[in-house]
């Protein structure tokens, strides 16, 4: 099981809250590309920080970068 670190790629408005560049959670997963399980990320980033990024629809390759750690 990989693990990886999701985080934001630029600064964004989440529901009225400002989201620094560089905002970073913690997943593991058994694929390759996190984004296979994005619901993971999206409650990785509601545990730990409190934002929902869903509704906004944040959850994509063109907000989100990862590496594996």
């Amino acid at each position: 099981m990989a693990t990886f670190e999701v985080k934001t790629k630029q600064a964004m408005n989440v529901q009225g809250e400002y989201v620094d560049a560089g905002l970073s959670v913690q997943i593991s997963s058994m694929f390759a590309n996190p984004f296979d399980e994005v619901d993971k990320i999206h409650r990785a980033f509601l545990r730990v920080h409190g934002i929902n990024l869903k509704p906004e629809g944040y959850l994509s390759m063109g907000w989100l970068e990862y590496k594996l750690i």
